[in-house]
């Protein structure tokens, strides 16, 4: 039970970690270009996994002894990181309930088999979510516990499709059945490419374009999405509709539909091809990733990653998982945050970060602290399985070296 012991050793640290960084926030709040962390509060914004975690894998070098900072969004980030078995994970958001929804899903982790588990996150049918919760509880901090327990039809649905995002996919894939249901039951049924991608010639109609560009403009997804930092840093002369579209069509050129989890919600809300699930939902890796929760310690803070950092000693992370966090900084905040790594990193420590279309530059301070490794973010911005990110990935040089 490595994770309850460390939230109740932890918890006073926490919660005077959590004051202190919103008290901090609070200038960079009026900062042009940053975003309120208050807008995240109070709702689960991601609760499935829309990222593909072999791209982090393949970038941090992570394994025995090696301790991660890692951002934790809808958890699975947090759970696919535990099949290369580091020594320590040190989970980080702003919004407590997304750290709420990740200490659920630990739990149900540690508690149910396989196939029970998929049911009572809601990848398959069951019945008794909320019983099944009730032997839950004790194993969840007080916080996480007051959260569902307040918000019983969360775990009831099924809480890895509750997130804010995977209920505005609900209303995405209506749409796209509405205009073309036949067209797309055929492609999430193909295991050739070369086929798929013969297919594919009937994807750009007139139709189907301006149902995909409506559903992808700006307007549309900042009314629906309720992602205030979604395509921040994508320059304001790019189409947002049109670029999302194209790389969708790239994806689909090069790799089967079925194979994105990302691309299952987006067409069905759900996932129809369980082979391609994220890591820790599939059969192979699940025994794998329990065994680990014994081992590895996984300690969760609820604070801005700059301010959860500022806490921690010099010279102690391996690696950094830190998702599109820098999205939503401002240029003071991204410029904190990027120091706050540097003096917390081990020598040749790896950074792994993601861009929604772009990736913004690094401070200036920083340009030669980061040994990028373009080749492979070129390689992960074309494989990875949610297809719209750019990567940073690189090895610190750290000051002292």
């Amino acid at each position: 039970m490595t994770m309850q012991r460390d939230l109740a050793k932890h918890s006073a640290t926490h919660a005077s970690l959590s004051e202190r960084s919103h008290a901090r926030g609070s200038s960079a709040e009026a900062e042009p270009g940053a975003i309120p962390w208050r807008k995240f509060s109070g709702r689960i914004s991601y609760s499935s996994c829309n990222e593909d975690s072999r791209s982090e894998l393949k970038a941090l070098h992570l394994g025995a002894g090696k301790r991660v900072f890692c951002i934790t969004a809808g958890g699975g980030r947090v759970l696919n990181l535990l099949h290369d078995r580091p020594q320590e994970i040190v989970a980080v958001d702003v919004n407590p309930t997304q750290n709420h929804l990740l200490e659920l899903k630990i739990a149900a982790m540690r508690a149910l088999a396989y196939e029970p588990y998929l049911a009572f996150l809601g990848v398959r049918p069951a019945r008794d979510r909320l019983k099944l919760y009730q032997n839950l509880r004790p194993d969840l901090s007080d916080a996480a516990r007051a959260f569902f327990d307040a918000s019983p039809q969360i775990v009831q649905r099924g809480a890895l499709f509750q997130g804010s995002l995977e209920r505005f996919l609900v209303h995405v894939a209506r749409v796209t059945h509405i205009v073309r249901p036949i067209w797309i039951n055929r492609l999430f049924k193909f295991d050739d490419i070369a086929k798929q991608r013969h297919f594919l010639d009937g994807w750009n109609t007139r139709a189907w374009r301006f149902v995909g560009e409506t559903l992808c403009r700006r307007s549309f997804l900042e009314t629906f999405s309720r992602d205030p930092g979604f395509w921040r840093f994508v320059p304001p002369e790019v189409p947002l509709h049109k670029r999302i579209f194209d790389l969708m069509h790239r994806y689909l050129c090069n790799h089967l539909a079925r194979d994105s989890h990302l691309l299952q919600l987006v067409f069905f809300a759900r996932y129809i091809y369980e082979p391609a699930m994220p890591i820790y939902l599939l059969p192979g890796s699940y025994e794998r990733i329990r065994e680990a929760l014994k081992t590895t310690r996984i300690t969760i803070v609820t604070a801005p990653a700059a301010a959860a950092l500022a806490d921690i000693p010099d010279a102690t992370f391996d690696g950094y998982s830190i998702a599109d966090v820098s999205s939503y900084l401002s240029e003071t905040d991204f410029g904190t945050l990027m120091d706050e790594i540097m003096r917390t990193a081990r020598a040749e420590a790896r950074l792994c970060s993601r861009g929604i279309f772009v990736h913004r530059p690094l401070p200036p301070d920083h340009l030669h602290h980061v040994r990028r490794d373009h080749n492979l973010e070129r390689r992960l911005s074309f494989d990875d399985l949610a297809m719209v990110h750019e990567f940073l990935v690189g090895t610190l040089q750290t000051r002292s070296h």
